[in-house]
């Protein structure tokens, strides 16, 4: 039997453990200590099989996840958790959110942002060693897509029906969410780090989903892609979601005043007519979002926003429909986005200032937007890939011609990544914002996204760390600081 788990984040006084039990077709119920100290669960564990089709002789599923709850001060600070079950025991320190962002002089609130993480790419394990590493703690970790590649190695070959088709994809969750007791590179370090918010993108399904793909025979046909996409959102579900089945969909609000964080699925619910980015959940919680934002903003409290899903924001999308469906469709392609555009135009209206967080697009950037009708900000913060996926012979050629340039100079430390792309110039409804480029980042990254207390609003920091086990390109680079204001 193995054992894991992660602390799922949640709102301020409350730990949400996800556990997960493998090898065993009846769970044992898991004891858990917080501090040293036996804690009793809000509600006792209720575990739910892991739909990756593994069983036992008697065709019983073997691998198995709960969410447990539990109540804990409301002071944000390190703890030590212990989850016990039938002789075996998994340890590791994790905390819980603050309730509020502290002034400069009392801290900061940090958000550790991560995207794109491609396992075979990382086999010296720096991301978590990096990771881990980082002497800022975060309060929170953000995996803002791809911490899967169901769709990699472009070389895999994928059963054409489950279980075989389950076993392959649920693998590379196994080998991330078990890989410190497997002793292989992994997310296990990352996710140990703080408390997570999962938000899915393509990856987690495959290149450009829900469009078939012309390098991916398993897209070919309706029925493969249906019984693929089923799969891959169940094991979605399972590892970054947790607890009964049919939790894609939605979004995870979080508030540390003065922000109040919206965490949103825009990948599970697309459709292939360039129509629907989310569905009801998610919609719905959207609404709530900006609801709340602008009711606390008239009630004459500071506010906040914080968004963040899984691709870009400030970004031209491809034109043609061929680009769209056969290399990447981006947000704003979808007749949903105007929803979106709706609601940050409202948020500048009443005077909310707003960032976005994302991956996605394998390089970071730091890019502001001012509105030219009321003069508040919207900022973007990208951090992407902590580990980029290789692309046959393309990047071979790459790094061999970088090689050569070795020979009569300098090389280029990322000779397989690219450079950020431009800012566009506007961006919303009638081209709202005024777009300024403030950052930017190439290589394999994570990022500390910091806030402190201000005034009717926080100020924002980034710094960036390379992915490197090169101690110079490792080293943490930090923007400027920005201004959020409420007006």
């Amino acid at each position: 039997m193995l054992l894991t788990g992660y602390v799922q984040a949640s709102e301020p006084g409350m730990l949400q453990l996800w556990v997960g039990i493998f090898g065993v077709a009846v769970p044992p119920a898991p004891q858990v200590f917080i501090d040293r100290q036996a804690a009793v669960p809000l509600a006792p564990a209720q575990f739910f099989p892991i739909r990756d089709f593994s069983t036992d002789d008697a065709g019983e599923p073997i691998n198995h996840q709960c969410v447990m709850r539990f109540k804990v001060s409301d002071e944000s600070r390190p703890r030590q958790i212990r989850i016990d079950a039938d002789g075996e025991s998994f340890e590791f320190a994790s905390t819980s959110l603050p309730q509020e962002v502290p002034t400069l002089m009392n801290g900061s609130f940090n958000i550790l942002l991560s995207s794109c993480y491609s396992q075979p790419e990382d086999l010296d394990g720096l991301l978590g060693t990096i990771v881990s590493q980082i002497k800022v703690q975060p309060h929170l970790t953000v995996l803002a897509g791809d911490q899967v590649y169901l769709d990699q190695p472009l070389t895999q070959h994928v059963p054409d029906q489950n279980p075989d088709r389950a076993h392959l994809l649920a693998n590379k969750y196994y080998l991330n969410w078990l890989s410190g007791a497997l002793r292989v590179p992994g997310l296990q370090s990352v996710l140990e780090r703080a408390p997570v918010v999962c938000i899915p993108d393509d990856h987690e399904f495959w290149n450009n989903y829900p469009f078939a793909q012309k390098q991916l025979p398993d897209t070919w046909t309706d029925a493969s892609r249906q019984l693929l996409g089923d799969t891959a959102r169940a094991l979605y579900e399972d590892y970054q979601i947790g607890g009964p089945p049919g939790g894609a969909g939605g979004a995870i609000r979080l508030d540390v005043e003065p922000l109040k964080m919206l965490f949103v699925d825009m990948r599970c619910d697309r459709d292939s007519t360039l129509t629907s980015l989310m569905g009801p959940k998610a919609v719905a919680a959207m609404n709530a979002w900006e609801k709340d934002l602008i009711d606390s903003h008239a009630a004459g409290k500071p506010v906040v926003g914080l968004l963040a899903s899984g691709q870009a924001l400030f970004i031209d999308p491809p034109q043609s429909d061929w680009s769209i469906k056969t290399f990447d469709a981006e947000m704003p392609n979808y007749q949903q986005f105007g929803v979106l555009q709706s609601t940050l135009g409202r948020l500048a209206d009443n005077g909310i200032p707003v960032v976005y967080m994302t991956g996605d697009v394998h390089w970071g950037r730091v890019a502001s937007g001012h509105d030219l009708q009321t003069n508040i900000a919207l900022y973007e913060v990208i951090a992407s890939p902590s580990r980029l996926i290789r692309v046959p012979f393309l990047d071979t050629a790459k790094e061999a011609a970088n090689s050569i340039k070795g020979i009569f100079g300098a090389k280029a430390p990322w000779p397989r990544h690219s450079d950020p792309e431009p800012v566009p110039d506007r961006f919303g409804l009638n081209h709202r914002f005024a777009l300024k480029q403030e950052y930017a980042q190439r290589g394999d990254q994570v990022a500390i996204v910091s806030f402190t207390r201000v005034g009717s609003g926080v100020d924002m920091q980034v710094m960036y760390y390379g992915i490197s086990s090169d101690k110079a390109i490792s080293q943490s680079v930090s923007t400027s600081r920005f201004e959020l204001r409420s007006r």
